[in-house]
């Protein structure tokens, strides 16, 4: 899995590697595409040239850390947040009135969707390891466990130490302290972290 994982990563990334690139070469034509789909959406844009640069170079970024296998869940996560915006702004083939262009764009969103899944998935994976939610549930209850063990053993001695005391009032409590000292030793050494 981890020659997939090595394989997978950077082929998952070249899009938005290549995409962003060509963004940062050729930004104006981008800019204003985006003003206008931004104002079809309702949304005004102050500056759609610097919009433009910052998503390339967040997609750069977040494409290349990727591609290496530094934070990939995190880079998945972001080329995800980055697309979506994207992906609404440039195919939106609901507005299209042309059939051709209409069928096009609702392509070009569809592969849209299913990279924002494949992203999803890289986002997910933990490389073959629990999840940390896992790892804790499990830790709590190994944690428990040995508690209840250690709680058992400390009630085993104390109950052997009331039966083997003497009949002697101060010899009892003598004994029981030491007994418990015995006892509270024992769960110390029990607990986790000891």
């Amino acid at each position: 899995m981890a020659v997939l994982r090595r394989i997978a990563r950077p082929l998952l990334a070249t899009p938005f590697i290549a995409e962003a690139g060509h963004a940062l070469r050729s930004p104006r034509r981008l800019a204003t595409g985006t003003a206008a789909r931004a104002q079809q959406l309702g949304v005004t844009v102050d500056d759609p040239l610097r919009l433009v640069r910052i998503t390339a170079a967040v997609q750069i970024g977040a494409g290349g850390a990727l591609a290496l296998g530094r934070f990939p869940r995190t880079a998945s996560l972001v080329l995800a947040a980055s697309l979506v915006p994207a992906t609404l702004a440039e195919h939106a083939w609901w507005k299209e009135e042309d059939p051709e262009l209409r069928k096009d764009q609702r392509s070009l969103f569809a592969r849209r969707v299913g990279l924002f899944g494949a992203l999803l998935l890289a986002a997910a994976d933990t490389h073959g390891k629990p999840s940390a939610a896992y790892r804790a549930r499990t830790a709590a209850q190994t944690g428990r466990k040995k508690t209840l063990s250690a709680t058992a053993r400390a009630g085993g001695h104390l109950h052997s130490a009331i039966e083997t005391v003497g009949t002697s009032t101060s010899d009892a409590v003598s004994g029981a302290g030491r007994v418990i000292d015995s006892a509270a030793a024992s769960a110390r050494e029990m607990l986790p972290g000891q």
